[in-house]
């Protein structure tokens, strides 16, 4: 899964609403096990979204992403069916 907004819309909590949306589709209906989601350690709003929905932070992937010519760390990030009515 990935998000881009404009500026503009961003700070209204349409991600976290996206997020948990996918969440309980994900969980619900596919009966899937975990979600994993990774965003650069640059992006703060990213990974903050993804803290506030419940997703924990399992780990720092080094130059795991070609960006602007040059190779930038990515966290991942998980949440497991089991796990999320803990983090809600």
């Amino acid at each position: 899964m990935g998000y881009l907004l404009k500026t503009e819309a961003q700070s209204k909590g349409l991600v976290s609403e996206a997020l948990n949306l996918i969440k309980s589709y994900a969980f619900t209906t596919l009966n899937l096990n975990k979600l994993v989601a990774t965003c650069s350690t640059n992006n703060v709003g990213s990974f903050k979204v993804l803290e506030k929905t419940g997703f924990l932070r399992e780990g720092c992937l080094k130059q795991n992403t070609f960006f602007n010519n040059k190779y930038a760390d990515d966290y991942i990030y998980g949440i497991c069916s089991s796990l999320q009515n803990n983090n809600d």
